[in-house]
């Protein structure tokens, strides 16, 4: 198991960040502000900035910058294909990738292990509830992302409704869920999240914004609330 997965599993609290390029100072700026892994990608149009990624082979000398300058686990979103290739995670893994976190209608039958790597299994808002709840059973998954919220939702601020969700999933899964910043969470929702059990966290743009120095004090404010 994994440094990143032991923490998820436990009863601490866990804080990421999906910094919006895949460059060293936002990545920095995250570590500092007290994230406990970062996630990068490739392939991929970002949802929430409208960035997009190339492939490995034109980001990977930017990703492997970004690992060389933290000292905590570094992820990949690989993209939205299933040509996704078990050649690409091993190079990523080679870059120092220890975990990869994808939608599961993305992730082809033939990769269910990669050495060294946990798999994450990521559930948009089309799924039903029974198919989240098989597929987090599969013995290869290692954590599951709850990507739930509607895009034509993105941004709206945190509900009684959401955490309903969260916690319904939660409670069904034998897995580590982790809640990712589709609403607009704000360091005063986490209390409450606490409360229910939920204390796996990745932040994106929407709760962070996309400079460096907004990343360093808004994970900072998420930190300090989780430890509160």
């Amino acid at each position: 198991m994994s440094s990143l997965l032991d923490n998820l599993t436990g009863e601490t609290s866990c804080l990421l960040v999906s910094i919006p390029t895949n460059s060293v100072e936002p990545a920095l700026a995250a570590q500092t502000g007290g994230a406990d892994g970062l996630k990068v990608h490739i392939n991929v149009t970002h949802h929430a900035t409208g960035i997009q990624f190339g492939a490995l082979k034109e980001e990977a000398e930017n990703i492997k910058k970004v690992i060389e300058s933290v000292n905590i686990p570094v992820g990949l979103v690989p993209g939205e294909s299933l040509s996704l290739s078990l050649d690409t995670l091993q190079k990523a893994a080679e870059l120092g990738i220890t975990f990869v976190d994808s939608y599961c209608q993305f992730w082809p039958a033939s990769i269910h292990k990669v050495d060294g790597v946990d798999l994450w299994a990521a559930f948009d808002s089309t799924y039903s509830f029974d198919e989240m709840c098989t597929i987090a059973a599969f013995p290869w998954v290692d954590a599951v992302e709850a990507s739930i919220i509607p895009v034509s939702q993105y941004g709206a601020y945190l509900s009684w409704r959401e955490l309903g969700l969260y916690l319904e999933l939660k409670r069904s899964i034998n897995k580590p869920l982790i809640i990712p910043s589709q609403c607009r969470i704000r360091p005063d929702d986490i209390p409450a999240l606490k409360k229910l059990g939920l204390n796996n966290f990745l932040m994106g743009a929407i709760a962070l914004g996309r400079e460096p120095e907004q990343i360093e004090q808004m994970t900072r404010e998420f930190r300090q609330a989780l430890e509160a």
